[in-house]
């Protein structure tokens, strides 16, 4: 019998698809429960998009909210055995400048400070901190303003999140959960004869945005996992106890690595942020500040940008020569704190079972960080098991996620192939043991060796696979699974050239698809870089798409009414 029925339910059904979503959805289908998860855009598209990808402890809350870094730090050690292939050091400069005696003092203060949270070290694989002199700090950052007095260390990871999110999501799936992206949550469904948004939830109406069909999915527990949605959505049940205080962040991404180490910084109202190397670009994040607006278009204003820029031009003055070619925005769901300021909200989280308050069936999760996105998982899945009265056991922080299996692959078993070494790199690191996969498509296909994105770089191989078996629905899902369209070019190259490969792999589509597939990802595009089209960015975004529209033989688009155009939604991908 289907599941998902009034007379066989799922067991949970899942709202939301971002790292904590697919993590229940992970945890409960290892637990043997069955499990549906729905999220009404692609994974990863909301905070986990937008965070700074690092699998930290939180330096900056180690002061006030001690159990958060714990956690976190705790968490990390976890995720770096399950996921080892999409890890990476990332090191950490704390520089002090000007030799006035407050400035000394801070130094020692610092030094104390970062000696505490060595106290964390160990779980997270971290290095103890180190004290550097001026002359030591400069010769490994050169770009370090010159009157700085010293420095200090601490060590972090940075992490491909959109992929560790998706990872989570494909060990869902293969242990049995059904998971759907493009499908959206329109209401719930209550005990016959309740009154409306009141009463037990026995399972959630959805609609496929893609297909335009609806349907209704029964199950014994709804599970609300939509992140800085999440108030809202339980609102739609009836639930109020589930308050968020959505905390909007901005990063800007420069081209290329523009700092060896991260570099903290202070910004000019004391908060601390940072300019930091991440795979092949660098970020400078984040701000923080309450955002009430719509969570589905938070747009990026230019006092936003000049904040970030000015923090970092005291630790990194040059940071203005070097272009800003894309941003990420998102909003935490940081639990709601009346009179608090936004930077002292606690990230810790908190599981609602919201039958405490006459809503039986539904339950919610809030807060939190992507640090301890495992954690919290195993919590939220103890609390359903607990209600479901399944006695059952967690095992996610033994079992590898995909790609994290041990392996024997490296560079030259794809240069071989004639791929390039960098190229063999990423696919390495994005796959782990899963890049088997991929070349096994090289070996069978040696045309496939060729650079669709050359800024990342992506192979045809690579994208081929990604479209078959990572549950992309749209071209623009790729920019999540292999970082497609995200070099400095704004993916105008690469974009014709994958659309062509998209309409191929997909059935349905063919050729005189292929112009309206790319622009789509292009559209998607466009909103990331919005918000600092300026200078060197404008002249290249002119540039890209006068190229783009030339090539591809389309005299009559405008690429204009494209960017006007911005929200306009393509449904006949991925039918």
């Amino acid at each position: 019998m289907a599941l998902g029925t009034r007379d066989n339910p799922y067991d949970v059904v899942v709202i939301g698809g971002g790292i904590n979503g697919c993590g229940i959805a992970r945890d409960a289908s290892l637990r043997g429960l069955d499990v549906a998860l729905f999220e009404k855009n692609d994974f990863s598209t909301g905070a986990t998009w937008a965070s700074s990808g690092m699998i930290h402890g939180g330096l900056r809350y180690l002061s006030n909210d001690p159990r958060v870094t714990k956690k976190s730090s705790y968490d990390s050690g976890h995720i770096q055995r399950i996921a080892p292939h999409l890890l990476f050091r990332v090191p950490f400069l704390f520089p002090v400048r000007g030799n006035t005696l407050y400035n000394r003092a801070l130094l020692e203060l610092a030094e104390v400070y970062f000696d505490t949270y060595d106290r964390y070290a160990h779980m997270k694989g971290g290095l103890p901190h180190s004290r550097m002199t001026a002359e030591e700090a400069l010769q490994v950052e050169p770009g370090l303003p010159d009157d700085i007095i010293g420095a200090v260390t601490t060590d972090e990871w940075g992490i491909d999140s959109s992929r560790l999110n998706l990872i989570n999501g494909l060990d869902a799936a293969e242990h049995g959960a059904d998971l759907h992206t493009y499908h959206e949550v329109t209401d719930f469904l209550f005990d016959d004869g309740a009154k409306a948004q009141r009463g037990t939830v026995r399972g959630v109406q959805v609609r496929d945005r893609i297909s335009g069909s609806h349907r209704d999915v029964h199950a014994d527990i709804v599970f609300n996992a939509t992140g800085a949605w999440a108030e809202r959505v339980a609102r739609r049940a009836g639930a109020t106890n589930c308050r968020v205080r959505p905390g909007k962040g901005i990063h800007l991404v420069l081209a290329g690595r523009v700092t060896n180490h991260a570099v903290i910084s202070e910004a000019i109202d004391g908060r601390q942020i940072f300019v930091a190397p991440h795979q092949n670009v660098s970020f400078i994040g984040t701000t923080d500040d309450d955002y009430w607006g719509d969570l589905d278009d938070i747009p990026i204003l230019e006092n936003e940008v000049e904040y970030l820029l000015d923090g970092i031009r005291r630790v990194f003055p040059s940071i203005d020569d070097y272009r800003i070619i894309d941003t990420s925005v998102g909003c935490r769901p940081t639990l709601y704190d009346d009179g608090a300021y936004e930077s002292d909200l606690s990230r810790d989280h908190a599981i609602f079972d919201h039958a405490d308050e006459g809503v039986p069936g539904l339950m919610s999760i809030a807060g939190g960080k992507l640090a301890a996105y495992r954690l919290m998982s195993e919590q939220a899945v103890d609390a359903i098991c607990d209600k479901l009265d399944v006695d059952a056991e967690c095992e996610t922080h033994e079992r590898p996620l995909p790609g994290g299996h041990e392996h024997d692959l490296d560079v030259d078993a794809f240069t071989e192939l004639g791929i390039d070494a960098y190229a063999a790199r990423r696919i390495l690191y994005r796959h782990g043991s899963r890049a088997t996969e991929v070349r096994d498509l090289l070996e069978n296909h040696p045309e496939w060796t060729t650079l669709v994105d050359e800024s990342e770089p992506v192979t045809e191989a690579e994208l081929r696979y990604v479209i078959r078996h990572e549950s992309v629905r749209r071209l623009d899902d790729c920019r999540r699974r292999v970082r497609l369209g995200c070099g400095m070019d704004g993916g105008w190259k690469s974009t014709r050239r994958a659309a062509e490969i998209f309409c191929q792999e997909r059935d349905g589509l063919n050729a005189s698809d292929e112009i309206e597939v790319a622009l789509s990802l292009q559209r998607n595009r466009w909103n990331d870089r919005r918000g600092i089209i300026r200078g060197e960015q404008l002249a290249a975004e002119e540039l890209g798409q006068h190229w783009f529209f030339e090539s591809s033989g389309a005299s009559g688009a405008d690429p204009s009414g494209m960017v006007r155009d911005g929200q306009a939604e393509h449904t006949g991908e991925g039918q």
